[in-house]
């Protein structure tokens, strides 16, 4: 986690009078480590059903490899991580853990859902969950729908099923 000290010597060294505010309300948040304030900006760029509010946040922000996405260049965080350290005030530190899915959804940021975990744990869940396959099935599908004769489509067993017949 990046101090805000560290981030005003970054931006006094670059010599930007007035950094701060041109930063977007987010940022500045998380410099002056406002959690309360970090999370209200957070739910507003998500997609929460207000019947179920204990269900997932659906962030609509920018996304990559299917999880939230916040800032650019040197300062890009993974939505979920923000979240869970913001839901803590910016107190407690992550160092090297992941934050797993408790719910499985990549694009919750729901700090309930959210649990600080070893890689060890959070890949252990992953393979219990099957999501792996799930994600190989969706590839080979965009895969299909680009190239469907692709090589590595063609080296792919056929699902037991359409060979039932033949045992």
């Amino acid at each position: 986690m990046t101090t805000a000290d560290d981030f005003y010597a970054h931006y006094s060294r670059s010599g930007k009078a007035g950094w701060f505010g041109r930063l977007g309300s987010l940022r500045q948040s998380i410099i002056q480590c406002d959690g309360p304030a970090v999370m209200e900006i957070l739910k507003s760029r998500c997609d929460i059903d207000l019947e179920a509010p204990e269900g997932c946040w659906i962030w609509n922000g920018a996304t990559r490899s299917g999880y939230g996405f916040i800032g650019r260049g040197k300062t890009n965080k993974l939505a979920h991580r923000v979240s869970w350290e913001a839901a803590r005030s910016f107190t407690e530190e992550l160092g090297w853990l992941s934050v797993h899915h408790k719910c499985g959804v990549r694009l919750c940021i729901n700090p309930r859902h959210l649990v600080a975990v070893s890689h060890l744990e959070n890949t252990i869940e992953m393979l219990e969950r099957q999501a792996y396959l799930r994600r190989i099935s969706d590839l080979e599908k965009a895969l299909n729908a680009v190239d469907p004769g692709h090589v590595l489509l063609a080296k792919l067993p056929r699902p037991l099923n359409e060979n039932w017949d033949a045992l």
